[in-house]
């Protein structure tokens, strides 16, 4: 086992007292490995930090009663999903007057807008299997909500 502990005017190593220019060397191979843990706890928070997307709740949150058009300019971002797969617009009518705007959200989800006839964002439905399952209370307070007229 290597022993290594600093002193002001030497350097002990192995029970042998190093000097000169085994002391830089030594010195140089504690800030190698110094540098290297700090290189890899950098790494494991940028690992971390790429894995933590916002969750289908928080994205949901963010857009409820926002008009569709900043939806719509935000995904034309080039770090939006529906920017990296090269989504197309697609939008289908609903019977009261509404309509529903799709946004891709993940791979197999998407999320079904349902927008006014003014632009309102004022409900959705989350399609796929790729989606997060939302809970049975949240759901049901949702669809008990009127829409914003």
């Amino acid at each position: 086992m290597v022993t290594v502990e600093i002193f002001p005017a030497l350097i002990c190593y192995n029970n042998t007292i190093a000097t000169g220019n085994d002391e830089e060397q030594i010195m140089k191979y504690i800030s190698i490995l110094l540098s290297k843990k700090l290189h890899l706890l950098l790494f494991i928070v940028f690992l971390y930090g790429c894995s933590s997307g916002i969750s289908m709740k928080e994205h949901v949150n963010d857009w409820m009663s926002r008009p569709v058009s900043e939806l719509k300019q935000a995904m034309k971002s080039p770090d939006s999903y529906a920017s990296k797969i090269g989504w197309k617009e697609t939008t289908y009518p609903l019977a009261g007057g509404n309509s529903v705007y799709v946004e891709p959200f993940s791979e197999n989800c998407s999320i079904h807008w349902e927008i006014t006839p003014r632009g309102t964002i004022i409900r959705y439905r989350a399609v796929g299997k790729g989606c997060e399952q939302e809970s049975s209370s949240d759901a049901f307070i949702r669809n008990l909500m009127p829409p914003p007229q």
